[in-house]
């Protein structure tokens, strides 16, 4: 049985997540398109994301584990709010670009934050027997509220859609009320002492492991090219949709389509 707290604990990561994975600004593609920046620039604008979540990723669990779940889980909304509010103003590319760094850091703090926030819960009631159940709860919240804030992008098409960035900056905010209420749990608070491996010492220790171990670098090469080829074909398809004059509505069913599939594959997969 789960602790009343780790009940609570999870419900507000359920929560967050649903808020901070809301997929209402997916047709950012077609969104800067309407701002008149050509596919090249789209293409940077991408690029930069992309580049600053790889450098990122090492460092920000770094931060996660030094300074807490909840504090970071707060700071990677603020960046998503600072990102909407520069999609919404902003008119060179420059700016731009920040936001997309922006986007990139909301991204990083939160990757992988939320998912040691559940299983620190579950040790510290030793209750990690149900973590598989958590988990998939998380990531079909997570395509679920990915899947409806397309929905609610498509009806915004193609004359609303910078409303999608405010929608997008309120579900930030609701996301920081939810996580506030989170209990760290002890044994998360000990990582933060000095006995934390530094920065170099978990970057040898990767390296090592990728040298030492062909299987595991062969998946992860194939896992990154599958997924960049993945993800250009379905931003760069929102492109081909808008030339060829597929409605909102056509551009909508399409994207819910692919993603009812995500959510097939998570439930089962055992």
């Amino acid at each position: 049985m789960l602790s009343p707290l780790t009940r609570r604990n999870l419900t507000l990561s359920y929560g967050y997540a649903a808020c901070a994975f809301f997929g209402i600004n997916t047709l950012w593609v077609i969104f800067l398109q309407q701002q008149g920046l050509s596919l090249v620039e789209i293409g940077l604008c991408e690029s930069v994301f992309h580049l600053t979540s790889f450098l990122s990723e090492v460092p920000s669990g770094v931060i996660a584990d030094r300074f807490g779940y909840r504090p970071v889980l707060i700071i990677s909304r603020l960046m998503a709010i600072g990102h909407a509010l520069i999609m919404l103003t902003a008119h060179s590319l420059g700016w731009l670009l920040l936001a997309f760094i922006l986007q990139a850091w909301a991204y990083n703090l939160q990757s992988g934050t939320i998912e040691a926030a559940q299983y620190d819960s579950l040790v510290n009631t030793q209750a990690t027997q149900h973590y598989p159940r958590v988990t998939t709860i998380l990531n079909t919240t997570i395509e679920v509220a990915d899947t409806l804030g397309v929905v609610l992008a498509g009806w915004l098409m193609p004359q609303h859609l910078s409303v999608t960035y405010w929608v997008y900056l309120a579900a930030a905010l609701i996301a920081i009320l939810a996580i506030s209420g989170l209990h760290v749990p002890q044994r998360q608070l000990t990582k933060t002492h000095s006995t934390q491996p530094s920065l170099r010492t978990i970057l040898r220790a990767a390296a090592h492991l990728l040298v030492t171990q062909r299987r595991l670098r062969l998946l992860m090469i194939f896992d990154a090219l599958f997924s960049a080829l993945g993800t250009t074909y379905y931003y760069y398809f929102q492109t081909v949709m808008t030339a060829q004059h597929f409605s909102g509505r056509l551009i909508t069913t399409i994207l819910i389509a692919s993603m009812a599939l995500n959510i097939v594959a998570i439930q089962l997969t055992p």
